[in-house]
């Protein structure tokens, strides 16, 4: 991440905490964040007929009760 550095400075000064505590933090926000976008190019589903010719149905297969991390 390019600016990781300058928003480490804008926490530490915002929150106090220390600058490599606040670059750690930035970077685990950008993991997040890159995690996300990564999932968001893979949606998994059928597209199935509307009754509405401007419409479209996405079905979305998901596993439930899965333990979260």
């Amino acid at each position: 991440m390019a600016n990781k550095e300058e928003l480490g400075q804008l926490i530490t000064l915002e929150q106090g905490k220390p600058l490599k505590e606040a670059i750690g933090e930035v970077n685990y926000g950008a993991a997040f964040i890159e995690y996300s976008a990564e999932e968001a190019k893979r949606v998994y589903g059928d597209i199935i007929p509307s009754p509405l010719a401007d419409r479209r149905l996405l079905v979305l297969k998901q596993v439930w009760n899965k333990a979260c991390w």
